[in-house]
């Protein structure tokens, strides 16, 4: 419910789920707790006017940690979403810019001019049809009794 509205009262999600408020409360609180929630702004980039963002399948060169790679991209502010993967890359890396010529840019300097990247692949975004990751509630129901 939370992932839905954010701002949602407890009391309201009390009546809905037939529980007292400061169950629903004591729960949010212990969820924050074990860091299984937090609460953040979800903004439309376009909206803003971040015009260029893309997707970079990024191969590390033979020796050099993905992993190390990884936190260094995520400290980037440009940088939305780091995740090291088995796959044809060794890492996927999202990027938010306002302009191309940003976008050009952070490769240049970040990708092409590193000498852990062995190789990039550079996705750009013509048009977002969706922007936000959300765990289905069925999901959330059956891994909160685990």
């Amino acid at each position: 419910m939370l992932q839905l509205d954010g701002r949602r009262s407890y009391a309201s999600i009390a009546r809905e789920l037939d529980l007292s408020e400061g169950t629903v409360r004591a729960r949010v609180n212990q969820m924050q707790c074990d860091n299984h929630l937090r609460f953040i702004a979800v903004v439309d980039p376009a909206q803003l006017g971040f015009t260029s963002w893309g997707m970079l399948g990024i191969n590390v060169v033979p020796g050099a940690s993905p992993h190390e790679l990884a936190q260094y991209f995520a400290a980037r502010p440009e940088v939305t979403y780091v995740m090291v993967v088995a796959a044809k890359y060794d890492l996927l890396v999202e990027i938010c810019c306002e302009t191309a010529a940003e976008l050009s840019e952070f490769l240049e300097d970040h990708c092409f001019g590193s000498a852990k990247v062995a190789a990039v692949e550079t996705m750009v975004g013509l048009r977002l049809y969706k922007w936000f990751a959300q765990v289905p509630a069925e999901r959330l129901a059956s891994s909160h009794r685990r």
